[in-house]
C-alpha cells in the first residue's frame, strides 16, 4: 500500500491547528506522517505548538521557518516527506474519516497524477456571464478545472468521481512525490509571505508536466473536505489586493511568456474586476491604485 505525509504550514493560528490535526486523527487510514511547519514569532505560541503535537496519536513532526513565506514552507516541509503521496494542506481544513482511504484508492490507478481537494457546499454554477466576458472564466473549458490567460484558475460547473483539472487550490491538494521530484518542481519563492495564486502555479507547472507524460489531474466527488477559512490571522485587504494583481502579473510572464493576448487578457481581467468592485462597493479604489501602479 501506498504512503501518506501530509504538510501544513501554520503560523500563529494554535486553535485552527488543532482542530485540523484532531480530524486527521480520526481517519480510518493514518497518515505517514504529518509534518507541520510553523511560522510563528511568538515563543509561547512555538512552544505550545511543540507541545500540542508531542501528545498526537498520529506522527507529527514539527520544523520551525523563521521567514512567514507560504511557498518556503512548503519547500521546507517537502525536505521531510517520506511518504509516496503528499497532501499539501492548509490549517483551517476538516478532513473526513475516509478522506485518506479515498486518496488511496484514487492513486491506486497509477494514471492519476495530481488530486485537487473540493470544498465542502461546493457550488460553481456560471450565474453569470461576466466572468466569461472579461476573460476570467474559459467557456469551452467550462465542464473542467481550467487556468485561463488572465491567471485565474476556475472550477468547472459539476464534480463527479473523476473531473479533468488544470490546478488545485492550496488549502488541500495532492501529489506524488516521486513526480515532484522527477520534474524537480518547488513552489516559487518569487511569491512572498501569504503568497496569492502560490497554488495555482505550482499545480498548474505539475499539471503542464503530468499532461506531457499522459498522466491524469482530477478532482473527485469522493474528496470533499471543510475549509473553514480561519480568520485568525489574515493580511490587510490594501495589501492583499497589490499582491493578487502582481502575483497575476508575475505569473502571466511565467506561464505564457510574452503572450500579446496573455497581456491583453490580464489587463481586460483586471478592469473587469475593477467593475465589479466598483458595483459592490468593495475597495474598489485599492485595485484601481494597484492597477495604475500607485505606491501601496
Amino acid at each position: 500500500m501506498q504512503t501518506v505525509s501530509i504538510v501544513i504550514p501554520t503560523m500563529n493560528r494554535l486553535d485552527s491547528l488543532k482542530r485540523t490535526i484532531s480530524y486527521i486523527a480520526q481517519s480510518t487510514v493514518k497518515p505517514l506522517e504529518v509534518i507541520v511547519v510553523d511560522q510563528s514569532t511568538d515563543n509561547t505560541e512555538i512552544k505550545a505548538t511543540k507541545e500540542f503535537l508531542e501528545k498526537q496519536s498520529v506522527n507529527c513532526k514539527y520544523v520551525h521557518n523563521d521567514e512567514p513565506s507560504l511557498t518556503k514552507a512548503r519547500n521546507t516541509g517537502m525536505l521531510y516527506v517520506h511518504g509516496d503521496l503528499v497532501i499539501q494542506m492548509d490549517d483551517d481544513v476538516d478532513v473526513k474519516p475516509d478522506t485518506l482511504s479515498s486518496i488511496l484508492n484514487i492513486f491506486s490507478n497509477e494514471k492519476v497524477a495530481m488530486l485537487a481537494g473540493v470544498n465542502e457546499g461546493f457550488n460553481s454554477k456560471h450565474r453569470s456571464l461576466i466572468g466569461f466576458l472579461f476573460w476570467k472564466k474559459n467557456w469551452r473549458k467550462r465542464n473542467i478545472g481550467h487556468v485561463v490567460k488572465s491567471m485565474y484558475g476556475r472550477f468547472p460547473e459539476n464534480i463527479t468521481k473523476e473531473t479533468p483539472t488544470e490546478w488545485a487550490m492550496g488549502f488541500f491538494s495532492v501529489y506524488r512525490v516521486a513526480l515532484i521530484k522527477k520534474w524537480n518542481l518547488k513552489w516559487d519563492e518569487n511569491l512572498t509571505s501569504y503568497a496569492y495564486a502560490e497554488d495555482l502555479d505550482f499545480s498548474y507547472s505539475y499539471f503542464k508536466k503530468a499532461q506531457k507524460e499522459g498522466l491524469k489531474c482530477i478532482m473527485s466527488s469522493l474528496v470533499i473536505v471543510k475549509h473553514n477559512v480561519t480568520q485568525e490571522w489574515r493580511i490587510p485587504s490594501r495589501k492583499h489586493t497589490y499582491m493578487i494583481i502582481n502575483n497575476r502579473h508575475y505569473l502571466r510572464k511565467k506561464h505564457f511568456g510574452n503572450s500579446p493576448l496573455s497581456r491583453i487578457a490580464v489587463c481586460w481581467a483586471d478592469w473587469g474586476e475593477y467593475l465589479r468592485r466598483l458595483l459592490k462597493n468593495e475597495a474598489a479604489k485599492d485595485w484601481k491604485d494597484a492597477m495604475t501602479g500607485n505606491p501601496l
